[in-house]
């Protein structure tokens, strides 16, 4: 059974799993029309302006459809770009053999798209490193959410969603999509309710979705990205919900050794559509990644007192853009005073202490910094203040006990 079971799960693909997104946001420069393919068209959707481009790449069973409430909101400052791929959405059904990775190329081709930051969810997620890896001189940086990497392997646990679906189930379209949208564990996190009756509306528009066919005319890419994937040398963040299924974190895991540097974020709340069950923390986990490479761009070539004018700069237009973490910035703040680098030290720690004025570890970490470098008023006044945050915090008592 396991075996029969394994097979087939193959032929239809991330079908059960990998699925979706609901609002219904709009956008006055809005454009839409289609792409000529190798035999075939897919509908896209473009708006905004900006000087770079986001490319959104749906999952396994809605079509673009999935970034509604992403769509509007990277436009105001990126141009932003999405499209169904074939036999989502808009897009005709295939009729002959087709390559997702040929796709996304014509895509960037016929727009114009030189090079663009790349977001993938679910099996578009696993389309971003496939397509990176294919053609790294078109993608700046990337951001996989419930992705799955090629090559790497499954659990049966994944393959009946916990013993919960049969081969039967598989060849049975709107049982499959009752399941997964209205019973599943995985999909939807189960304090989510509303949005599983959100998700069902919407997809009964678009039953032409689930589409066994497609997959098997899917062209197979000839690199399995599991083993290329230190060859991605791009900034990279894996996201992924508390509730997503367990072989979802195994691939994150994969994915995140495989790439040098990548970050990864679990954000609380969702389950596999993380960007439908919790938009406004996604938005912002994605806005302040990519704030993150500029930042630490301009740190690691220009120094700390560059990056301390870019953060400025920014700050004073927008009081919202936070290109690092409080922890994030802790850490790298004692990396510096560990390397003798107090004065930089400090400079990050009050940066720190800028963008998260309420956290008491803040100002303790900069009046440490203070009092290794001598600074004995400005370190009493941080620990105060760290202690009035507070009151528990007995490293600040001891360190203002040794100060007096």
């Amino acid at each position: 059974m396991r075996c029969i079971i394994k097979t087939f799960f193959f032929k239809t693909l991330i079908l059960a799993l990998l699925f979706v997104n609901i609002s219904f946001a709009q956008n006055d420069s809005k454009k839409t029309g289609y792409i000529d393919v190798n035999d075939g068209k897919l509908y896209y959707e473009t708006a905004g302006s900006g000087d770079e481009t986001i490319v959104l790449i749906h999952d396994g069973l809605v079509h673009s459809a999935i970034w509604d409430n992403q769509f509007a909101a990277f436009a105001q400052k990126y141009k932003a770009v999405r499209y169904d791929r074939r036999g989502y959405g808009l897009s005709p059904k295939p009729d002959k053999k087709f390559s997702n990775i040929e796709d996304l190329y014509q895509v960037f081709t016929t727009l114009n798209i030189e090079k663009a930051i790349v977001i993938g969810m679910s099996a578009g997620g696993g389309l971003v490193l496939d397509f990176t890896i294919a053609h790294p001189e078109k993608v700046s940086k990337i951001i996989v959410v419930g992705a799955v990497v090629g090559g790497f392997t499954y659990s049966e646990h994944m393959q009946t969603r916990g013993g919960r679906l049969t081969p039967a189930d598989y060849g049975d379209p709107e049982k499959l999509l009752k399941y997964i949208v209205k019973e599943d564990p995985y999909e939807i996190a189960p304090q989510n309710a509303d949005k599983k009756e959100k998700l069902w509306t919407l997809m009964q528009k678009f039953p032409h979705n689930i589409d066994p066919e497609r997959n098997r005319l899917t062209i197979i890419p000839e690199k399995k990205a599991v083993n290329f994937l230190n060859d991605i040398k791009v900034p990279a963040l894996i996201i992924v919900g508390e509730y997503d299924i367990p072989d979802v974190f195994v691939h994150a895991g994969a994915i995140e050794f495989g790439i040098p540097n990548a970050q990864k974020v679990i954000i609380r709340n969702a389950g596999h559509l993380v960007p439908y069950e919790q938009p406004n923390e996604f938005n912002k986990q994605v806005m302040s990644f990519l704030n993150s490479s500029e930042f630490f761009q301009v740190l690691d070539s220009e120094g700390v007192s560059a990056v301390t004018e870019l953060f400025d700069n920014k700050w004073k237009q927008d009081k919202s853009w936070l290109p690092f973490s409080e922890t994030q910035m802790n850490a790298l703040g004692y990396q510096y005073l560990q390397g003798g680098k107090t004065a930089d030290a400090i400079e990050l720690f009050k940066l720190n202490v800028l963008a998260y004025p309420e956290s008491a570890n803040t100002y303790d970490s900069l009046g440490e910094a203070y009092m290794i470098n001598g600074d004995k008023e400005l370190a009493i006044k941080n620990y105060k203040k760290s202690l009035e945050l507070d009151p528990t915090n007995k490293n600040a008592v001891e360190k203002l006990e040794q100060l007096k």
